[in-house]
């Protein structure tokens, strides 16, 4: 069996594809594959994302905005797990395709409204999201993060239970390159940070880094 933990930003565009494509791999491969969606919150983050908006990284309002607003819906996500991992999943999902595709701002209607659509129970919901378990949740993700030293989003960390003791990290990757890993079709001990090799020939500038 193998585990897949992405790391995300789940307000970042970049992680919406990577999250389609670890949904994807556990569609196409054979293999029997669980996977979390971790979302991930520092000051990398959160400079990317404002980056990604055209926005100065000093611009410490705008910080503390992009900090609260990507808290916020990470307690959120938490608060729709407790109701269940594939409602959780569609929930950050709606949430993501509203706010990045369809440009809604973050709002309690919004959530509101997304989680009715996604089958929520919304008085249960409405409780959990500003609870101490949601917020335990919250940093418990952040110590796993820690501990897999993980300080970007759009890492992916990949274990396969079966066969080894050690746990593969995944950077700057797409589809064909996870799909290769998980099939055993790349070597984690190579250098897989050249594209020249042609045993990596599909790793474009994705880095794997044994864990």
């Amino acid at each position: 069996m193998l585990e897949v933990y992405l790391f995300v930003n789940p307000l970042a565009n970049q992680c919406v594809r990577d999250e389609q494509n670890v949904l994807r791999l556990a569609n196409d491969s054979d293999k029997q594959i669980q996977f979390q969606f971790v979302p991930l919150l520092n000051i990398n983050v959160i400079q990317r994302a404002l980056k990604c908006q055209g926005i100065k990284t000093s611009d410490w309002h705008a910080q503390n905005e992009q900090s609260q607003t990507l808290y916020r819906v990470i307690l959120d996500y938490k608060a729709a797990l407790f109701q269940g991992k594939k409602r959780g999943r569609n929930f950050l999902i709606a949430l993501q395709s509203a706010m990045l595709k369809a440009g809604q701002h973050y709002s309690e209607h919004l959530v509101k409204t997304v989680a009715t659509d996604c089958q929520i129970d919304l008085d249960m919901f409405m409780e959990d999201r500003d609870s101490d378990l949601a917020k335990q949740a919250f940093h418990a993700d952040q110590r796993l993060a820690s501990e897999m030293n993980i300080t970007e989003a759009s890492s992916a960390v990949v274990f396969d239970c079966d066969q080894y003791d050690y746990g593969v990290l995944l950077e700057q990757f797409n589809y064909t390159t996870l799909f290769d890993l998980v099939n055993g079709n790349l070597d984690p001990f190579q250098d897989a940070t050249r594209a020249t090799n042609a045993s990596c020939a599909n790793l474009t500038n994705a880095q794997l880094h044994v864990l």
